[in-house]
């Protein structure tokens, strides 16, 4: 049954703190993606962005591609959204795709609120892990930029909320796995677990644990089907990049520089939240202290829904700062669940509310910091792209020596991946040039590309210049500072 007006005046009139704070939030952040636009950013945005406007061009909606080939390691939605966001709205991709990210920023924070509403009936103590949650650096820069992360995000929260309800629950577990792949199936994993304990304790029937095991495991068998169809497609190609690759090496080794040391999610935990790291270790102790004494093995699952998931992250090789992104609102709801200590107190309660939320305010608003940071700029390889754009028909591109040593060094380490020397250091080049774009890791190979002129235009540093290139085929096109565009005569 859709929700009719009323019923939606009544919401906002019910929620309206929340409400307010989602309409200021979304519109100043909306007003700086607009009205400071700046080129995608060298990694995610980028390689997103051109992933999925490779789909769309090339009518092949299943997986991302870059330069042509399928990009096995990872699922095809987010990609395809950016892609059709691309090609449908008529605004530039770098205002269109980010407010596509804002939107379901602001869709994340609705259910973080829904989510921990549902468990403690509070208001205030759900408007504060929202607040909190939405000044996260790490959830402030994704709810402006190209990625997949929020996707996850969406996924895990929807299922939960919707746990309830089969099909919407499906959606989102859809969402989830076509977006970080085997990482998606974590809410019903967790979920399974909780069954399985209620039907050992006994409060729950063997015909009522039959019926949500087999709920959950359709579920999963459903959103499966993709596997099943790229193994049928792509076969070995698929299962090495995707499954070996992309998820069993990337727990067991430190792939691609990705390195750090054990208590790495830790540390980075108290680097997003500050002061209120402190008060999310209080708040797990209060969350234990409350199950001994109620017994209550639901709330205790959904208090701590996504601590198991940071848990999990410690134990693995692989250290990547967005890697916690999706544990950011865990943590900011315990941190703000020591309040509830003081709730008998009424105005030391409502004092409390009001200084945490005006301290958060004025942190990240303070001197125009919100509006100010940026997340990207119009460096060198980027100007280079863009000349490359209109003066070139394809690329040769010499990543700097420091990239070049530390690629063989992986090699040697066996920490590398068959998607590692698809980027190069800048791949950004590939979108904004539009262009085939051959990136080099071995000056020799470049040697021998331009004695044979091979290619149109080649891109390399200046300190790179010297006697064993011949460059008498080719002239000199444009200098961007320390990098060097030569151009065939």
């Amino acid at each position: 049954m859709l929700i009719n007006t009323s019923s939606i005046k009544k919401i906002l009139k019910q929620h309206w703190l929340v409400s307010v704070f989602l309409v200021v939030y979304v519109a100043l952040l909306s007003f700086k993606i607009i009205t400071h636009k700046t080129p995608f950013y060298n990694w995610d945005e980028s390689i997103y962005a051109q992933a999925g406007r490779e789909m769309i061009r090339n009518q092949f909606y299943i997986a991302p591609m870059w330069q042509g080939q399928v990009w096995h390691d990872k699922p095809p939605l987010p990609s395809l959204i950016y892609g059709l966001v691309q090609v449908l709205i008529p605004v530039e991709p770098e205002i269109s795709t980010r407010l596509v990210s804002l939107f379901i920023g602001m869709t994340i924070l609705v259910l973080v609120y829904r989510i921990y509403f549902k468990i403690e009936g509070n208001k205030a103590i759900s408007f504060l892990a929202v607040v909190l949650t939405a000044f996260v650096p790490s959830f402030l820069q994704r709810a402006q930029i190209v990625n997949v992360d929020i996707f996850l995000l969406l996924g895990w929260l929807g299922y939960v909320v919707f746990f309830n309800n089969y099909w919407i629950s499906l959606v989102f577990l859809a969402v989830a796995v076509l977006s970080k792949s085997l990482l998606g199936f974590y809410p019903p994993v967790i979920y399974g677990v909780f069954i399985l304990l209620r039907l050992f304790l006994k409060q729950i029937t063997w015909e009522d644990f039959k019926k949500l095991i087999y709920k959950i495991l359709s579920q999963v068998l459903i959103v499966s089907i993709w596997y099943v169809m790229m193994f049928f497609l792509f076969g070995k190609p698929f299962w090495q990049m995707h499954i070996v690759e992309s998820h069993l090496k990337r727990v067991t080794a430190s792939i691609e520089s990705h390195f750090g040391k054990r208590t790495f999610y830790i540390d980075l935990l108290f680097k997003e939240l500050g002061i209120f790291a402190y008060g999310s270790i209080l708040g797990l102790f209060m969350v234990f202290y409350s199950f001994m004494k109620q017994k209550n093995y639901k709330s205790l699952m959904l208090r701590t829904f996504f601590v198991p998931w940071f848990l999990f992250l410690n134990l693995t090789k692989t250290k990547i700062e967005w890697y916690i992104y999706p544990v950011v609102s865990q943590f900011a709801y315990l941190s703000v669940f020591t309040l509830l200590t003081v709730k008998k107190y009424k105005y030391i309660y409502t004092l409390s509310i009001t200084l945490v939320t005006v301290f958060v305010l004025y942190q990240n608003l303070e001197g125009g910091k919100l509006l100010s940071t940026q997340y990207s700029t119009s460096d060198d390889p980027y100007k280079m792209a863009m000349f490359v754009k209109s003066n070139c028909a394809n690329l040769n591109y010499l990543v700097s020596p420091e990239t070049r040593d530390t690629y063989k060094t992986l090699q040697g380490m066996n920490l590398t991946i068959t998607t590692t020397s698809w980027w190069g250091d800048e791949p950004r080049i590939v979108y904004y040039s539009d262009r085939p774009v051959t990136i080099i890791y071995d000056k020799a190979q470049l040697v021998d590309k331009i004695s044979r002129n091979e290619g149109d235009c080649f891109s390399i540093e200046d300190r790179d210049i010297d006697g064993t290139i011949d460059i008498r085929n080719y002239k000199m096109s444009k200098r961007f500072n320390d990098l060097l565009l030569y151009e065939h005569k």
